[in-house]
């Protein structure tokens, strides 16, 4: 019986030691010697390549971002299809490839560090001259992250003479590398350099995300691959490679594509919490779904024939992608290496519930919701736990560890996370009630409002910023009130590390008002963060605005929760620091827009709550 050369192939990008290495560059290596088409990855930048490089005023191009985010491939696309590159040329001799385009000369480095010094001496000055427009002919494109990129210039710095002419154009091009890589720019705002600096980190999206993701599960080997094996059609014991395929694909008997929108949901949580995963890791994360295999951790990849004894002895426990998706089936050393495991470990999915959710597993309530879910997914759910539920019931379960009735529960909790729909309104039943982040839905509701301009829903909008508020007031003045329109900037007096305080020298700042200051929630285009900051208009001037609160996933969820009752400081300490920061700046922000007189009286305001919860404030100024 042959096997489908696919998923020998697909295995090659697995979470094994070997994966280590299958770079762009040793990709097309596996790709001839396996027969199969090459999974293609997006190549978010690649119209931005083209259109620096061979717009109307050329400029060289600097790709930026971790190993993994696609440097090289980008890289490799823009010399096949751009430049008309012969493949059989690349990736050259020597760290450096020498082509041209529309006849000028394109020296293309595609990895910085594979440089030895003396290579790296002799591209400085050449690299140097091109980004200050001294030759406007030779164009480069250099891959690097941002540690070898400013090293680069810092390490021809340090090798000439304080003083020296060479010296000042290199600290020149240093300084403004370093500000655009700061504010994450693309081009020099003073226009003194010639370049465009493209960071992948920033490209990785839901359609990024979807791309890879169509270009495994629709590869047409799947088609052609299998059509000599039994277990392809089998619906009593179906192939466990293709069962997983089709809950990803969401080719169900509903046709749910529930676990592959949860899993680019976490994802992008994850990035938005500084938690970036490069493309490499999401083809880790595709393929460990598809062939996991927690039978034997060292080779945690099944084959055809391992796939089709799985199903023969229906051992789908071994196979469970729920588990597969967050790394289970690998070792723990190798799975904290990994980053996209390591980013989705901490949503605790598994060992995080509520008693609404658990009654859903333990007693199948409500049975409509229980109902949908095993025609879902009718493998990895009854059939691997009633069992085990019957045995712990009755007291007669034997097994512990791994195997124990513990362990079972845990997957079925991760099985509800990546399966179970969003209800309406969320509440106890939502499936990210699963992990830390039980706002994460409302987070991300929140954060696509706020893109379109005016928000998309603003009655969402509304709510959510109120219950940031109040989060907010309650993390500044320590009390249980309900303000939600108006933010105090509460501080303490006389102990300058005191997280909260019942005093102010400000009014508070209200979220509706025609008053000159306003608290406003918007996006970051930047970052794609929602993002509070105190804003003054005045007529006939720009709008000044104080530094932002950024709301990454945690801080959201730090003040939503805040808001429906957690003490301040029990959830996280970092996060009810990053909101007195705030208050801090935006109280300066406040008062140097105000210039007062030393004998001008000072109010100061001892709040207090009201019987309805709202803030109240008596002064006592002087």
């Amino acid at each position: 019986m042959k096997d489908n050369p696919l998923v020998a192939f697909l295995a090659s990008y697995g979470p094994s030691a070997a994966s280590d290495s299958l770079a762009d560059e040793h990709v097309q290596t596996a790709v001839a010697r396996h027969g199969v088409r090459a999974i293609e990855a997006p190549a978010p930048k690649l119209d931005a390549m083209k259109e620096a490089l061979l717009g109307d005023d050329p400029c060289s191009v600097i790709l930026t971002g971790t190993a993994g985010d696609g440097k090289t491939y980008h890289i490799r696309r823009f010399f096949i299809d751009a430049a008309s590159g012969d493949p059989k040329q690349w990736p050259g001799k020597e760290g450096v490839l020498l082509t041209s385009l529309r006849g000028r000369p394109l020296r293309i480095i595609r990895d910085l560090s594979q440089l030895t010094d003396t290579a790296k001496a002799e591209e400085i000055e050449g690299v140097t001259r091109s980004l200050l427009g001294e030759d406007r002919e030779t164009l480069y494109l250099v891959a690097a992250n941002d540690g070898q990129l400013l090293k680069f210039w810092r390490d021809a710095c340090e090798r000439e003479e304080q003083g020296a002419p060479r010296r000042a154009r290199y600290e020149a091009v240093l300084r403004t590398l370093t500000d655009m890589l700061h504010r994450d720019h693309e081009a020099p705002e003073d226009g003194k350099l010639r370049v465009r600096l493209l960071n992948l980190s920033r490209t990785v999206t839901g359609q990024t995300l979807d791309a890879v993701l169509d270009s495994i599960l629709k590869h047409e080997a799947w088609e052609s691959g299998c059509t000599q094996c039994p277990q392809a059609q089998s619906t009593t014991n179906p192939c466990p490679i293709r069962l997983n395929r089709g809950l990803l694909m969401g080719s169900g008997p509903d046709g749910s594509d529930a676990f592959r929108r949860r899993l680019t949901q976490a994802i992008r949580i994850a990035a938005l919490n500084d938690q970036h995963v490069p493309i490499r890791q999401i083809l880790i994360l595709a393929v460990n779904i598809l062939l996991g295999d927690s039978k034997k951790r060292d080779r945690p990849m099944l084959t055809c024939g391992e796939a089709r004894k799985r199903a023969k002895d229906a051992e789908y426990a071994r196979t469970n992608p729920f588990g597969n998706a967050v790394g289970l089936n690998v070792r723990p050393e190798r799975r904290r290496a990994l980053t996209v495991f390591s980013a989705l470990e901490t949503f605790g999915v598994g060992s995080e519930t509520n008693t609404a959710l658990d009654n859903l597993l333990m007693d199948g309530m409500p049975a409509e919701t229980a109902a949908k879910l095993e025609a879902r997914d009718p493998v990895y759910g009854d059939a691997l736990f009633r069992q085990r539920l019957r045995q712990y019931r009755d007291g007669t379960e034997a097994a512990t560890g791994v195997n124990g009735f513990a362990a079972a529960l845990e997957a079925q909790r991760r099985r509800l996370f990546f399966l179970m729909d969003e209800p309406e309104g969320a509440g106890q039943l939502s499936p990210w009630r699963l992990t830390i982040y039980h706002h994460a839905g409302e987070y991300l509701a929140f954060a696509q409002a706020l893109a379109a301009s005016p928000p998309a829903d603003p009655a969402l909008v509304d709510t959510i910023t109120g219950k940031l508020v109040k989060g907010i007031n309650r993390t500044l003045t320590g009390m249980m009130v309900e303000e939600t329109q108006r933010v105090w900037l509460a501080r303490s007096i006389g102990r300058s590390d005191g997280a909260s305080g019942r005093f102010t020298s400000l009014e508070a700042i209200p979220r509706k008002s025609a008053t000159p200051q306003r608290l406003t929630a918007a996006l970051d285009p930047a970052t794609g963060r929602p993002r509070l900051q105190v804003v003054l208009r005045t007529p006939g001037r720009p709008d000044l605005a104080s530094a932002p609160l950024e709301l990454r996933p945690l801080l959201f969820e730090y003040l939503m929760r805040v808001a429906d009752g957690s003490l301040p400081s029990s959830f996280s300490r970092q996060c009810q620091q990053e909101v007195r920061h705030f208050a801090l700046a935006a109280s300066s922000f406040i008062e140097n827009q105000f210039t007062r007189d030393e004998t001008e009286y000072l109010p100061i305001l001892i709040l207090s709550v009201g019987r309805d919860g709202q803030i109240q404030s008596r002064d006592i100024g002087v």
